[in-house]
């Protein structure tokens, strides 16, 4: 805990008492006493994560931390530089000699790595973040920690790189085989992994291993304030309730005979450094409403389709959709909205809304935004009991939709996250065709997951307007193909054009700044020859719903030109018309996924 910080809980604490004891007599007094000053202790030493710039390309280093390991730090060192030096852009390999007495830090300059030394001993933590800081300074991305003692393979280190490469956005733990490791240890795993969970509600597969990969930026905007071992186990913990996702990865280890191990792990202090951090931990967790439901995974990764929100809440709201209607729930649905104000993550909203709303209160924005998408989620299973007849419509441009529902010819209809386009009435609220017979050709090309609400939704509708559904992540369905059969047999495919989904993604301008934008749909549409439009679907203040359509887009190669040029420009065509669509309707924005930091694979993969 920083001087500034024991200051600021000195200070609210002479405050807490000066109250307690004019507010307050009798013996419960103290116990009162207590309870705010260990509250105001825990959370004025509250420590987040503030955003950090997305580690691309990534540019990892090896970091290595030693105390008193002459005997093996200098086979560590070079074989990590043998191994390293293998890969297509060297690696470098740094040490931080942790105040050693035996020479490891000469030892491991002999053999070849960058030395970083303490004056005295300050613990593998404080030689960590040492490291890590050093390492920041000097350009690099991340760190690949192991262990000096000859535990850990140094022959494992590519594949920690190429994680990273695929993957810069999360810490790498690795997972030990300990089926020939001492009973201590293995039991000592399953107890630290045990207090990782109850802290986070994030299975750790193995939490005490010394071999990891920790994107720089973001761990160290994490404040860590443990110096020794205690450490390893403080930096998943707050990681995790930052959004800052871990993944295992297997790594070898080798136990040496007992006589001949070496390791500064004192049990008696040590297990009791690392218990006194997990009950802070776990009181810190309690007291701080932010930290009940963390939700691991940066934003800056890409979508998984999983929604927010808790189940039982959202079947409450429902039941009393079915009980007592649509405007009752969506009031309720409203008020259960504002828990998301203060404590769902911003980072992609605020960047939305600092493009479109930038003079109004960023708080008074979100609160408009999510009592927004509340409502549009109540009105989105009104429409699956009752159809569209549930709302008045108004049509604005709709007649390419109805040509393409009554035509022989296919086509796809590209939406968005913007609107509540689930809501959208067919042709028949603007041509009087059936409403069965339109989603007879009409199927969803969309992402499947285990809490996706939308999912739920369509699969609870009646059958006379239930829509068809392609899953787009599940390769065994080959979803491009049954698309492109569809549309070649003259059905209607709906899809949506504003998260990435796979390898295909074009760079376009959003809002005036850069994005990426799946470039699927259009080859698609090229591939089948048939037009796009793109659709949205809005509710006005009167309560009624605006369907709004483009005129259809033609896509078709011109052999000439390079393909993804073409890609471009149409994709550059809808992201013009998102634009203007959120500047008329801006707090009906529903992608909470942040754009404008979301990266192409290949991007994500350059070494």
């Amino acid at each position: 805990m920083r001087l500034d910080r024991i200051l600021v809980t000195a200070l609210a604490t002479i405050v807490g008492v000066t109250w307690l004891r004019t507010s307050v007599s009798g013996p419960i007094w103290p116990i009162l006493l207590a309870l705010v000053s260990a509250a105001l202790f825990l959370l004025m030493a509250r420590r987040t994560a503030t955003p950090a710039p997305p580690p691309s390309p990534a540019r990892p280093a090896v970091l290595i931390p030693t105390f008193n390991n002459h005997t093996t730090i200098g086979d560590v060192v070079s074989r990590a530089i043998r191994t390293t030096s293998a890969l297509a852009k060297g690696v470098p390999v740094f040490v931080v000699d942790d105040g050693s007495t035996d020479g490891s830090g000469a030892v491991a300059d002999d053999a070849g790595a960058t030395v970083v030394a303490h004056l005295f001993n300050r613990g593998k933590g404080a030689a960590l973040l040492t490291g890590m800081k050093a390492l920041a300074r000097a350009g690099y991305t991340h760190a690949i920690c192991l262990d000096a003692d000859g535990q850990h393979h140094p022959e494992d280190i590519p594949q920690f790189v190429s994680a990273v490469q695929a993957d810069p956005f999360c810490i790498l733990a690795g997972v030990r085989d300990l089926s020939t490791a001492p009973t201590i240890s293995r039991f000592g795993r399953r107890f630290s992994n045990f207090w990782i969970w109850v802290e986070t509600g994030w299975r750790v597969a193995d939490s005490q291993c010394g071999f990891r990969a920790y994107p720089l930026a973001p761990v160290l905007a994490l404040d860590l304030g443990s110096s020794r071992y205690d450490l390893e186990v403080e930096v998943l913990t707050r990681a995790l309730w930052a959004g800052i996702a871990v993944r295992d990865l297997a790594c070898q280890v080798t136990y040496p005979p007992k006589a001949e191990r070496v390791t500064s792990f004192r049990p008696i202090v040590d297990n009791s450094r690392i218990t006194w951090v997990n009950i802070k931990l776990i009181v810190e967790r309690i007291l701080w409403p932010p930290y009940w439901f963390p939700r691991p995974g940066s934003a800056r990764t890409r979508w998984d389709a999983t929604s927010r929100g808790f189940a039982l809440g959202w079947r409450f709201v429902f039941g009393v959709l079915g009980v007592l209607g649509r405007r009752p729930a969506a009031l309720i649905a409203r008020v259960v909205s504002l828990w998301y104000v203060p404590f769902a993550p911003r980072a992609g909203l605020d960047g939305y809304l600092s493009r479109v709303l930038p003079d109004e209160p960023r708080w008074r924005a979100r609160a408009r935004l999510y009592g927004n998408f509340a409502e549009a989620l109540v009105d989105r299973m009104a429409w699956a009991l009752h159809g569209p007849g549930a709302f008045v419509y108004q049509h604005e441009g709709t007649e390419a939709m109805v040509e393409a529902f009554a035509g022989a010819r296919g086509a796809i209809f590209l939406s968005s996250h913007l609107g509540n386009v689930e809501c959208a009435a067919g042709p028949d609220a603007a041509s009087g065709q059936g409403n069965q017979e339109r989603v007879k050709v009409l199927h969803i090309l969309r992402f499947e997951a285990g809490r996706d609400d939308g999912q739920a939704i369509i699969a609870s509708m009646d059958p006379r307007w239930r829509p068809a559904m392609i899953a787009v992540n599940r390769a065994d369905g080959y979803p491009a193909l049954t698309a492109l059969r569809v549309l070649r047999e003259g059905g209607v495919v709906a899809l949506r054009g504003d998260r990435l989904i796979d390898e295909r993604s074009v760079t376009v301008d959003l809002l005036g700044a850069p994005c990426r934008l799946p470039g699927g749909p259009w080859l698609l549409a090229a591939l089948a020859r048939v037009p796009v439009i793109v659709v949205g679907c809005f509710k006005e203040a009167n309560g009624a719903y605006r369907v709004v359509c483009s005129p259809p887009m033609e896509c078709v190669f011109d052999r000439s030109r390079p393909r993804d040029d073409q890609i471009q420009i149409w994709a550059q065509s809808y992201a013009d018309l998102l634009g203007t669509w959120a500047h008329r309707w801006p707090t009906q924005w529903y992608n909470f996924h942040d754009l404008w930091s979301q990266q192409s694979p290949d991007e994500r993969a350059t070494p």
